[in-house]
């Protein structure tokens, strides 16, 4: 039995871990909507020499409000400066806790 789980892959199946992606937590000023957004290492951060910098509007889908972003990284991919307007950056705890209590709501 243990020989066809490990053929066929049984047991715990693996979580998938973006590799490629980074990811930013947006909440609206005006609605308080959040937004979860990816950015793509390849293709959407911009090289600065020691580090990245991205810049993104964002537009909930509540009251469509732009939220105009710019964010420095390290090289490790991690936020070191940034600049919001019209909305204000989350932790991925607080919005997964927002999400949470929205669900729970519903």
């Amino acid at each position: 039995m243990g020989f066809l789980k490990k053929l066929f892959g049984g047991g715990e199946p693996k979580k998938y871990v973006d590799k490629q992606g980074v990811y930013f937590y947006v909440a609206c000023d005006n609605c308080g909507s959040r937004v979860k957004v990816r950015a793509d290492k390849q293709h959407d951060l911009q090289n600065t020499g020691s580090g990245y910098e991205w810049h993104k509007t964002i537009v909930d889908n509540r009251c469509f409000r732009r939220i105009r972003t710019v964010v420095q990284l390290n090289g490790n991919y991690q936020m070191t400066s940034h600049e919001i307007t019209g909305g204000r950056f989350m932790t991925q705890e607080e919005f997964d806790a927002a999400e949470a209590a929205a669900a729970a709501e519903n």
